[in-house]
């Protein structure tokens, strides 16, 4: 059986509109935008919550929920790409600050590339 690995190209390429789309669905408060970009055993964890999510489900309720949350009180995200020291690229939350500095998020993602792990971490962890 042949492999299905992604070259670095295509996982940049993928980290890219990924990052993006994670974006958008911030900006319009919107979920259901990531829906397709997500492996159905994909992990979310983040330094500041202290259950890691072990399913596409699971993340994208706790999302729905937290993007409700955000619409409801008014808050704008604004975000930047930015390139780190231990991923090609990140997607910087520029308009907000963490005690810890600021935050943003990253992905890997599988074979077919599909995002399987998305973190939420402080800059220094890019």
């Amino acid at each position: 059986m042949g492999s299905n690995k992604l070259t670095t190209k295509t996982q940049n390429v993928m980290e890219e509109l990924f990052l993006n789309k994670l974006a958008e669905a911030y900006q319009t408060y919107d979920a259901s935008i990531l829906e397709d970009y997500l492996a159905d055993d994909m992990h979310y964890a983040s330094m500041w919550v202290f259950h890691e999510m072990t399913s596409k489900q699971e993340y994208m309720d706790y999302l729905t929920g937290k993007l409700q949350t955000l619409k409801k009180n008014g808050v704008r995200m604004e975000f930047q790409i930015v390139q780190g020291m231990m991923h090609e690229k990140a997607l910087l939350v520029i308009n907000q600050q963490s005690p810890d500095g600021n935050f943003g998020f990253v992905a890997d993602f599988n074979d077919d590339g599909k995002v399987i792990k998305l973190n939420i971490t402080i800059q220094a962890f890019f």
